[in-house]
């Protein structure tokens, strides 16, 4: 198994699990809490569309300099929740 494929897997089962956890008992939580994680599941859904679609190209396009087609389909489904969540704490409260 390549890191690739490895951060493929962690993105599609790791990073969900980890918002169902982080999201229980939202209400209860701190409001920076929460802003970490709306703007991770925010991030995450947003990622989900390009992601799949970038993994569907056909393996007889992909040329050796394609390096977005591996970020995006293969590392931004466990890229953009960090992101987002970095995102989401350092954003002020309203």
């Amino acid at each position: 198994m390549t890191v690739d494929t490895f951060a493929m897997l962690l993105g599609l089962f790791v990073v969900p699990a980890a918002l169902l956890w982080t999201g229980h008992r939202l209400r209860r939580r701190a409001d920076r809490w929460r802003r970490i994680f709306w703007g991770a599941l925010v991030a995450h859904l947003l990622a989900a569309p390009v992601a799949m679609a970038a993994s569907m190209i056909p393996p007889a396009e992909w040329t050796p300099d394609d390096r977005w087609r591996g970020f995006l389909g293969f590392w931004l489904l466990l890229v953009a929740p960090v992101v987002g969540a970095v995102v989401g704490a350092v954003r002020n409260r309203r």
